[in-house]
């Protein structure tokens, strides 16, 4: 096919802001072409025939997909009837790439390794760098297989190099500076944005997609908690956007939406609302549903965290109205003449299917729920934070479904491309049986050799990797026990409690208990089969537990959850249950005994040392309670249970050992007796030292 350039951004494509590359819009809609090789289409056959079929497949991809795939499947026909290789690679990475669009996952990635295999064949190196490609785009957008998408991006940019096509190197350093800022490896993604853009200036890029490449070092300098570098680069990149284009101006809706996070990590929540609401008059317009979807939920948080819950509110049923359009349309916009235009950065390189779109607003609504709840709660209205706490539930089952669908067809794809190798092996080995008749009076010494030595380097390799195996299976094993053994403790408090209000016949107030309590032992359950969760999902937890030592001591104690805004919520990884033992100490031996109310104060903040010229970066992780401290909670209990024994810190301690022994990165747990000015008790405060992962 003449002219045949895709240009596609694997997992470097930016979902929101920040996604440079050389290339220009990805699938561009080209009717005309398309019209014209129509035309002339009863005219040619043969080869001629199969490459103008697949540049009016390509020419349609993005906007009118079934009309593609139907002209792929036409050309991939023909291709193999008169086995002509280079037309049938190509017939099949359209095929492929519109199997991807409308969501069947499986066939897209069979069609484009088949499509690989054959570029090898014919050694179009062009071809090959373009598949891998999509072969990286798919994997990320179907499986979020992030590892999927690096290993891809190393792959052609290999090809790339080898072969001395400067543009496409150029796009593989603008891919992977994307996918190690995804992957938190900040120091490789500055690294690749920096050669990515010593190979733009000698190319004279389009004026958007160098907007792009600002805003993306805005978004390294911001990650690494720059917040006024990263400004700068936001308000440079601001003025080169066309506000008038629909597109650009769906852009610019999303580049508030970072610059607001910039202005409060910098301290400015006033100049950080104004982006916000900024974002939402541009979405506005052309009912650019995903912008004023995000800058609505940033508002909700904005005004929860200012003190006005009555606004926090009103924006967080704003984000719901926004991501329930998103869900029901599968389109980033209201108006059904924009739903093929961009909605979003990351489009500008691959379409997103329908249904990562209705993912994406799912996640978005689930904080807003997540809010709206805490809210209810806060003003009494227990019955409405049910209701809320029903919707959020059917939120998180819808994400759930969908994560374990993607899991699913993830085993599915590689069971069955093991399937294929196996057939590929047995063939060969057939291949090789053949030979080897032909040809065993010369070879039977050497394959008698060859195959020994083999067979011992495999004996070697298998043995060791069983004893690696072994090891950790033990400590994966006393880990989980370990955690076992927490687990009905906390369950068995919980009940007691619902238990109390039900003899009490407080109806509202048990079911509310009784809601909160299944969610919070979902996510104990969720959490045990996990060794690492996010901090977004413990922080979820403590929540929840805390909301339900609220209800059950409803004057004893306040607390507060102060996260340092620079720490990302949704890509710190840490064990699981570590904080919650003593937090439950800290309500139940510290503030219950105490003669007025009392205050826990749980804080994550993020910290960075030096050390042996490496940089260490943690989460600091503090629970802090003004009880009446350790030692008299321990003679209270005494007096009341001689025989009970408190394990949360042993089992704690044991834990962290048994996790530390797997890990160069160490956890760090200290428990301090405050105290005051005169000696005596005033609380404790236990801290954690998470490495950040």
């Amino acid at each position: 096919m003449r002219g045949f350039k895709v240009h596609i951004i694997l997992a470097g494509l930016f979902l929101f802001v920040h996604a440079p590359a050389f290339s220009q819009v990805n699938f561009p809609l080209n009717l005309k072409l398309a019209d014209s090789l129509e035309k002339i289409l009863p005219t040619i056959s043969g080869k001629e025939k199969i490459d103008a079929l697949n540049e009016i497949s390509f020419a349609l991809i993005r906007h009118y997909s079934n009309r593609s795939d139907s002209i792929a499947k036409i050309a991939v026909d023909l291709a193999r009837k008169i086995n002509y290789k280079e037309g049938l690679a190509k017939a099949l990475f359209c095929k492929g790439t519109n199997d991807y669009i409308n969501g069947n996952f499986i066939k897209a990635l069979t069609k484009l390794h088949d499509a690989l295999t054959l570029n090898k064949e014919i050694a179009d190196t062009n071809m090959i760098i373009e598949t891998l490609y999509q072969i990286g785009a798919v994997s990320y957008f179907s499986f979020t297989d992030l590892n999927e998408g690096i290993n891809c991006g190393h792959n052609c940019l290999d090809y790339a190099k080898a072969a001395g096509f400067k543009h496409w190197e150029s796009q593989m350093y603008s891919s992977l500076q994307y996918l190690y800022g995804t992957a938190g490896d900040y120091e490789n993604a500055l690294k690749y944005l920096k050669i990515y853009s010593s190979f733009a200036k000698e190319m004279a890029l389009p004026r958007l997609e160098e907007t792009m490449v600002i805003a993306a070092y805005g978004r390294e300098y911001f990650q690494m908690g720059e917040y006024r570098k990263a400004l700068d680069q936001y308000l440079l990149a601001w003025p080169r956007v066309n506000p008038a284009d629909i597109e650009e101006r769906a852009y610019l809706a999303q580049l508030t939406h970072s610059m607001g996070d910039a202005y409060n990590a910098s301290g400015m929540p006033d100049s950080a609302a104004y982006y916000f609401n900024l974002g939402l008059a541009l979405s506005g317009k052309n009912k650019h549903n995903c912008g004023s979807m995000m800058n609505s939920l940033k508002l909700a948080r904005q005004y929860l965290t200012s003190g006005d819950p009555a606004k926090s509110a009103v924006y967080c049923v704003s984000t719901i109205y926004f991501g329930n359009l998103i869900d029901s349309l599968s389109s980033f916009y209201g108006i059904r003449e924009y739903s093929r235009l961009l909605g979003m950065s990351g489009e500008l390189y691959i379409p997103l299917n329908k249904q990562y779109k209705r993912f994406l607003a799912w996640k978005v609504m689930a904080g807003a729920y997540q809010i709206l709840m805490r809210i209810r709660e806060q003003q009494g209205e227990y019955r409405n934070a049910l209701l809320v706490n029903i919707q959020f539930n059917r939120i998180n089952d819808s994400i759930a479904n969908f994560q374990k669908r993607t899991e699913i067809l993830d085993l599915q794809y590689k069971y069955q491309a093991e399937q294929k190798d196996d057939e590929i092996k047995l063939l060969s080995q057939e291949n090789q049986i053949q030979s080897f008749k032909i040809s065993r009076s010369r070879l039977i010494l050497f394959s008698v050799i060859a195959i020994s030595v083999l067979l011992l380097f495999i004996l070697i390799l298998v043995l060791r990797q069983n004893r690696i195996k072994s090891g950790r299976k033990v400590a994966e094993f006393k880990q989980r026990l370990l955690r076992s053994q927490m687990n009905p403790h906390f369950i068995f408090n919980s009940l007691t409690s619902i238990q109390n209000f039900i003899l009490q016949q407080d109806d509202i107030k048990a079911s509310i208990y009784l809601s909160r309590f299944s969610d919070l032992v979902r996510n104990i359950l969720n959490n045990s089969q996990e060794e690492f969760i996010n901090l977004e999902a413990e922080i979820s937890t403590i929540e929840n537990y805390l909301s339900l030592q609220k209800i059950r001591f409803p004057d004893k104690f306040d607390y507060i959850i102060d996260i340092d805004p620079g720490i990302d919520i949704e890509s710190v990884m840490i064990p699981p249950m570590l904080a919650q033992p003593f937090i439950e100490n800290a309500i139940e031996h510290g503030i219950k005994h105490k003669e007025w109310k009392g205050r826990i104060a749980i804080r994550i903040r993020q910290t960075i040392e030096q050390s042996n010229s490496r940089t260490i970066e943690q989460a600091m992780f503090e629970v802090e309670d003004d009880g009446v401290g350790r030692e008299k909670a321990k003679e209270i209990l005494q007096k009341q249970d001689k025989d009970h024994k408190s394990l949360a810190t042993v089992i704690t301690r044991e834990r962290i050992a048994a996790l530390n022994r797997r890990s160069k990165k160490k956890i760090t747990l200290e428990i301090i007796d405050l105290k005051d000015d005169e000696g005596n008790a005033r609380g404790t405060l236990v801290r954690f030292g998470l490495p950040v992962m």
